[in-house]
């Protein structure tokens, strides 16, 4: 088996440090210390080494102690404690103190310890390499960007990824939060069960009840039938819950329950159904103010808050805004089945001084709009200008992209009737369509001529 990397094992028990070798030794090159001393000089000697594992308790420099020196020399080196006596530690302190990538007792499976230092070797790896942190943010999350934002979020996807903490993820809408936790839930132990979204926007709290935790026939005036709750659907998986914030409290509590004890009720049923889910949360709400103003509980915001992740609004990250109208362009060429339309470059400073404050998600509108809209495989300055002032004069919030579409089709035409005194055949020859065709959308958009 080939070789992926070099690894630091660090323990003053000889049986221990072989037991470990044996462990890794097919997958990395084991470079081994029997003291805190030996692994700084090792570190210092040997700068290529990606994952430490390191038991805590030692003669002379314990683990606590050398993982402060080892955080000296390579500060984001992953460290994973491998300790015999879990009880004599507080995993929640050496969380806050150390920072280590994971902990694990002596005793426990090998095979997970050697899927722990896989990810660790892994994140080091991406924390170091941006072409493949982008590359594999592209192909396997579905995430484009390679501006200093966006990579902090991809590393601490890989951070966070393998781990079973519950995560909330914080950003403007139309950010890509559903991206990010579905990108989580496919770099965990838990990719091979479901991921079941669920959005917590403008729904009653009866409707909302029922949906997370089902219920029984006959429960309610419209149980026709049993339900089965989406906690219970994504049991040994990880249900993500958007816009967390417009719950109703009573619904918070029950999902307090089955964050503290992993258990929940169907409407209508006294029985207990044990479940065993990961959380993952997103808001674009400010939770802390609410939670001050007694409309989030305070005991649920501190347990769903654990891993945090800030998504940036597209003007914060404006370099990537060419990367992003490529990809939109491309998979609407594949989605169409038509040739590739590009943006000339005036047009594309005109995409990347824009504010967009629908973020991503009203980039993709309009550039799917503007692909729809424009005859040529060129994006003019001024078909972008056109579309930009349509978008700063008009809410769209609430329209579908088809109205969107329809609506700036309205605004092109009208604009162009009046450049042309009302000339069905100038504004034909300006737009390059057939004025029989001109003639049907006018009447199809309900247009004026006069």
């Amino acid at each position: 088996m080939a070789i992926s990397g070099k690894i630091l094992v660090i323990d003053d028990d000889p049986l221990v440090l072989e037991a470990l070798n044996q462990t890794f030794l097919d997958d990395y090159e084991v470079c081994q210390a029997s003291s805190g001393t030996m692994a700084l000089d090792l570190l210092q000697e040997q700068p290529d080494i990606e994952c430490v594992v390191l038991d805590i308790r030692m003669e002379g420099m314990d683990g606590l102690q050398t993982a402060a020196r080892i955080r000296e020399i390579k500060a984001d080196l992953p460290i994973i404690f491998h300790t015999g006596y879990p009880g004599d530690y507080s995993e929640a302190e050496i969380d806050i103190a150390h920072q280590p990538f994971d902990q694990i007792v002596k005793n426990e499976d090998p095979a997970r310890l050697l899927r722990m230092v896989r990810n660790g070797v892994n994140f080091y790896r991406l924390k170091h390499g941006s072409d493949k942190i982008v590359a594999i943010a592209r192909d396997e999350f579905k995430m484009i960007g390679r501006s200093p934002a966006m990579m902090e979020v991809y590393r601490q996807i890989e951070q966070v990824a393998p781990t079973d903490n519950k995560v909330l993820i914080l950003g403007p809408t139309g950010t890509g939060k559903e991206l990010v936790a579905r990108a989580i839930h496919l770099r965990s132990n838990r990719h091979q069960k479901r991921l079941v979204p669920f959005n917590c926007n403008h729904k009653s709290p009866d409707l909302v009840e029922s949906e997370l935790f089902g219920h029984k026939r006959g429960a309610f005036t419209t149980a026709y039938e049993d339900r089965i709750g989406l906690f219970e659907y994504a049991d040994g998986g990880t249900i993500f819950l958007d816009e967390i914030g417009d719950l109703d409290t009573t619904t918070q509590a029950k999902i307090l329950r089955v964050i503290e004890y992993g258990e929940m009720y169907r409407i209508g049923e006294p029985e207990i159904i044990k479940v065993d889910v990961r959380l993952i949360c997103a808001t674009n709400r400010d939770i802390s103010a609410m939670v001050k103003e007694g409309k989030f509980r305070e005991d649920l915001f501190y347990r769903i808050r654990g891993f945090r992740i800030t998504l940036p609004p597209l003007n914060r990250r404006r370099e990537d805004i060419p990367e992003l109208v490529t990809n939109y362009l491309d998979s609407y060429a594949v989605g169409r089945g038509c040739g590739v339309k590009v943006f000339e470059p005036a047009a594309m400073d005109l995409l990347m001084a824009f504010d967009w404050p629908g973020n991503v998600r009203q980039l993709q509108d309009a550039v799917q709009g503007l692909a729809d809209m424009t005859p040529s495989s060129f994006i003019s300055r001024d078909e972008v200008s056109r579309y930009l002032e349509y978008y700063a004069g008009k809410q769209t919030a609430e329209m579908t992209l088809q109205e969107r579409i329809k609506e700036f089709k309205r605004l092109v035409i009208r604009q162009a009737l009046a450049r042309n005194n009302g000339k069905i055949s100038a504004v034909a020859k300006e737009l390059g369509i057939d004025a029989s065709n001109l003639s049907k959308l006018i009447k199809d958009l309900e247009i004026a001529e006069g």
